[in-house]
């Protein structure tokens, strides 16, 4: 979670550098005022366990051996932080070090002058003596001449009379204890891990966690356009709690850019009684928090609308049909494209800031986005085409194993033409979609037309129906499509299709419905007995496979009928049956090789063996798909 929160704080500053882009100009005819939602909040999880305390306490004695006497000022609560889980402070002696700064007894930040001698260093953590007994404490955060910038976090109450400076200053010790002594104030014998440099009158602080730390669900709102005097913009969220609130801001003649109009709408935000949220601004992006906690992924949203006009603006979305924000997977790709007001594509130049401490993702000009979780945050791409210009947020996340994928058609509706995109939309429990077109294999069974393998592109020239399918982590997903007077459509299969594949012995080459393919691994005789590849063949009757690494095993299903197999193991369970086979699996060039037999045993497809040619011939009716 604290991922995701670092990644909407990054968000909102590297749109801060767009805040003067699109702002408010007192000659426009036209609002052209937006404020865009990220939709749902992301995260919420109640804490577990207690709420963590660090233990603080100063040594009393030298440390001897791996034992160290300990006056514990701060009880320890909770569980031990990871080792290293110790911190050190220790006392400076200088030799000179006085202030009688009046600015002592002022919190916050002050500009401290000290007399002449010597001073702290930066990060030091500083106590004047105000008079025997009473103290006044900051930490330094910058340095000129005899004056030092210092936090002062405990003003004095008086004026200073005694002005004697003490410094603690962090250690380059590192230490690891779980004595259960730190749980309880007062003098104890505390027990380290080894003996690494500790010594009379350091300050050692320890880190303790909760079980599982409290987090709040996060969204935000991108302002954009340009705004006239008495735009409004409404903002409207549900907490987790189900509960609506709406907020309002009517934009002034002194909002001169979307800067200023996110800070007001963030203050309206936040002005709403019982709205249970937190709204941030900085540049053009406001950062809502809930102030409730709830389940990860809650799936509460956050929608706004404003007075905007029309401008020439561009609509940014996956290959695959998604819209902003968009993850993408470490190491993996998603490619973006940008659509102009009439709903063509355009050949847009995409950009990002180049700020490596920013941006989690790489951007060509072409709209091809690569994840990274080298940096944490935000990519935020602009897409430029002529006057008009988008934006589009991307999030990278971890590598995701997927349960299941959808093979769809972008644009939804038909588009008569000579060409067609398919989109690969993944899912998992965590992620509801998943841009996956970049990732998959695309393939086909279609008389004329080809669909490219990288990017699910079909083209085309004639009437036909045929098979499309994508392939992409483990999982195969066939759809049935039908050209008509140059439209592409998917339909549901409504009577019986018939698959045929043919494989030579000792040959790559593959006809699936007199169509030529090529396979990693071709059929062979071993022992006497006929090998095939079986994920070939099982998913091009349109199963899915999945291969378990744990085990060496393959799950084959297809239907209401699932086959288990395993390497080297001369048995098959079929539907929870277990048969015995000709031979066991084998592994050929990274490919699951199986007897002939499992093809007749677990499908009932018809298998015809030409003995002269070598040929194999195999027949398999798909089952039938009742019409929607």
């Amino acid at each position: 979670m604290k991922k995701f929160l670092s990644i909407f704080i990054a968000l909102a500053m590297v749109l801060s550098l767009f805040a003067g882009v699109g702002a408010r100009s007192a000659k426009a005819a036209t609002s052209t005022l937006t404020v865009t939602p990220s939709g749902s909040f992301v995260g919420g999880l109640d804490a577990t366990g207690v709420t963590a305390v660090d233990a603080v306490g100063t040594i009393t004695s030298a440390v001897y051996a791996n034992v160290a006497t300990v006056n514990v000022t701060t009880p320890g609560t909770a569980n031990f932080g990871a080792s290293p889980n110790v911190s050190v402070v220790r006392p400076v002696a200088l030799t000179f070090a006085k202030s009688f700064d009046a600015d002592w007894k002022v919190m916050g930040t002050q500009y401290i002058t000290f007399e002449a001698g010597q001073m702290p260093a930066v990060d030091d953590e500083v106590t004047v003596t105000v008079v025997p007994g009473v103290y006044a404490a900051g930490t330094v955060l910058m340095l000129g001449g005899q004056v030092a910038t210092i936090d002062v976090t405990t003003a004095a109450a008086q004026t200073i009379t005694d002005g004697t400076v003490t410094v603690m200053r962090a250690s380059l010790v590192t230490a690891n204890s779980i004595d259960e002594d730190w749980r309880i104030g007062g003098t104890h014998p505390i027990t380290f891990t080894a003996n690494t440099g500790l010594a009379l009158n350091d300050v050692v602080t320890v880190d303790m966690v909760q079980d599982t730390a409290a987090t709040k669900a996060t969204a935000f709102l991108m302002v954009s356009g340009t705004a006239l005097t008495s735009d409004v913009a409404t903002v409207t969220w549900q907490d987790t709690t189900a509960a609506s609130h709406t907020a309002t801001y009517t934009v002034l003649a002194t909002d001169t850019d979307t800067s200023l109009i996110a800070a007001h709408l963030a203050a309206a935000i936040n002005a709403v009684v019982g709205g249970n949220v937190s709204a941030a601004s900085s540049g053009a992006v406001i950062t809502v928090t809930q102030n409730v906690k709830g389940a990860a992924g809650n799936g509460k949203t956050l929608t706004a609308t404003t007075t905007a006009g029309v401008i020439p603006t561009l609509t940014i979305h996956t290959l695959g049909g998604l819209k902003n924000p968009a993850y993408v997977e470490q190491g993996k790709t998603i490619q973006l494209v940008a659509v102009d007001g009439t709903g063509a594509t355009v050949s847009a130049s995409f950009t990002a800031p180049i700020l490596p401490t920013t941006i989690s993702a790489t951007v060509t000009t072409a709209g091809l986005v690569m994840g990274s979780l080298d940096y944490t945050g935000v990519t935020v791409v602009t897409a430029a085409y002529g006057t008009a210009t988008g934006v589009f947020a991307v999030i990278v996340i971890p590598v995701q194993t997927i349960t299941s994928m959808a093979v769809t058609l972008v644009p939804a509706l038909p588009v008569s033409t000579t060409k067609q995109q398919f989109g690969a939309i993944a899912s998992n429990a965590a992620y509801s979609q998943l841009d996956y077109t970049t990732q998959a294999v695309w393939t086909d069974a279609l008389p004329v037309a080809s669909i490219a393998s990288g990017n699910g592109l079909l083209t085309y020239s004639t009437d036909e129906t045929g098979v499309v399918n994508a392939y992409a982590g483990g999982i195969t997903t066939m759809v049935n499509v039908k050209i008509a007077t140059g439209v592409v459509t998917l339909v549901t299969v409504v009577g019986p299709v018939t698959k045929v594949i043919v494989l030579t012995i000792g040959s790559d080459i593959v006809t699936v419905d007199a169509k030529a393919t090529t396979v990693d691994a071709a059929p062979e005789i071993t022992n006497g007995r006929t090998f095939v590849p079986i994920r070939f063949i099982a998913e091009t009757f349109g199963s899915t496979v999945t291969w378990l690494p744990e085990t060496k095993g393959v799950t084959i299903v297809l239907g209401d009928t699932t086959v288990g197999l395993q390497i080297g193991n001369a048995t098959a369970v079929i539907n929870g049956t277990i048969i015995a086979l000709d031979a066991a699996p084998y592994i050929k060039n990274s490919r699951t090789m199986v007897p002939l037999r499992v093809i007749t045993e677990s499908f009932g497809g018809n298998v015809a063996w030409d003995p002269i040619n070598h040929i194999i011939t195999i027949t398999y009716v798909l089952p039938v798909v009742p019409a929607a």
